[in-house]
Parts: structure tokens; sequence; C-alpha cells
């Protein structure tokens, strides 16, 4: 099963569906580093999703940004 990560705004802590997608980080998880680097201090948060044909399901939190 192939996974994407992306970086959503605040929102997505309460209702990914409401919330902003900022990044497409694709199917490998980025670093922790890297991220707080590009996104810390911003209440952004990663956000794993799952592959299920053409469509993204099964979205689970990974992180949010220090």
């Amino acid at each position: 099963m192939k996974h994407y990560y992306m970086v959503l705004d605040s929102r997505a802590q309460v209702d990914s569906d409401s919330a902003v997608v900022l990044e497409c980080l694709g199917n490998h998880r980025p670093s922790m580093k890297s991220l707080s680097k590009d996104w810390g201090q911003q209440g952004t948060v990663l956000v794993k999703y799952n592959q299920s044909g053409n469509e993204l399901t099964n979205e689970e939190i990974v992180a949010v940004m220090p």
C-alpha cells in the first residue's frame, strides 16, 4: 500500500476536511528536522494518507510541528 505525506494547517487536528494542504511531500516520510526548519512555529500538521485506487483515505496525524 502506498502512503502520501502532506503538511496541512492546524485545522487538520480537528477536521482534516476543512484544513488546507500547504505542501505535498510524496510517499517518503520527511525528517522532523527538515519539517521544523520549513514549517516550525506555524502550527502545521504532518498527515499520512493511504492510497486506495485513485483516492487518498485513512488520514493519520503523524506529527504536529514544534
